[in-house]
């Protein structure tokens, strides 16, 4: 209970800081405005990409609890993206547990590449881990993957577990393919069997059944001139440990 209480608090405080972050800069004006909004729309509001939820942060999914043979559908997970090539940047040895990741994160000098502490990324883990039978099958500079034992199978739990990962990381809607928490739900959380987290946060990537996702565009962003994050081609089985 003490676990899933302090992931809780990460979690609001990831939530809430995002909501004020949106609603203080509604409506301002930046360089590049108006040709990002030509060309990509305005952003919706924080509402309207969380919905069906609000501001106000909406606590944690119910537990699914571990399903039997979480350890042997890890490793199946592992194999097949081992079979596949996927990530080998970020590979690991085996299957490890949540608690293993700040010992991971300092032997692969990590510490400093994610915006959340080690420890912070730890406890969420943990407490995904009894509610979800998750596994540690990558790690990397930007990138976490677990796999995930006790999938949601209804989409008003797919949403439940949405919402953590949007307070985990807002990039995961933001910038993926996905452009509302409803739709990342349906499309990346429902029936999944890996969680992706990538970028500066550990942002989750898109996932769908296995770890099929979508791999970064090569277009170039006429604003700022440089490839654009968060700009996706279309789903495909992912081959490589592309940023």
């Amino acid at each position: 209970m003490g676990e899933h209480a302090a992931a809780e608090r990460i979690l609001r405080r990831g939530w809430e800081i995002d909501a004020k972050d949106k609603q203080e800069s509604a409506g301002k004006d930046y360089p590049g405005r108006e040709r990002i909004a030509e060309l990509f729309g305005e952003p919706d509001d924080f509402e309207e990409v969380v919905a069906p939820f609000g501001a106000a942060w909406p606590g944690l999914a119910a537990t699914a609890g571990a399903r039997p043979g979480t350890d042997r559908q890890a490793a199946e997970v592992l194999a097949e993206m081992a079979e596949d090539g996927g990530w080998q940047e970020c590979r690991l040895d085996g299957v490890h547990r949540a608690a293993d990741l700040p010992d991971l994160a300092e032997q692969r000098g990590l510490v400093d590449c994610w915006v959340h502490d080690a420890q912070e990324l730890s406890v969420v883990l943990r407490s995904w881990e009894e509610r979800f039978g998750t596994r540690l099958v990558r790690v990397g500079p930007d990138r976490v993957i677990v796999s995930v034992a006790a999938s949601a199978r209804t989409a008003a739990e797919a949403q439940a577990v949405a919402a953590e990962h949007f307070a985990f990381s807002p990039d995961t809607i933001t910038q993926g393919d996905d452009e509302t928490l409803g739709e990342y739900a349906a499309n990346q959380v429902l029936d999944a069997e890996a969680w992706v987290f990538w970028g500066e946060t550990v942002r989750a990537r898109r996932v769908r059944a296995r770890w099929v996702g979508s791999v970064p565009a090569t277009g170039v962003d006429p604003v700022a001139g440089t490839n654009r994050p968060g700009t996706y081609g279309r789903s495909r089985r992912v081959t490589g440990c592309a940023r």
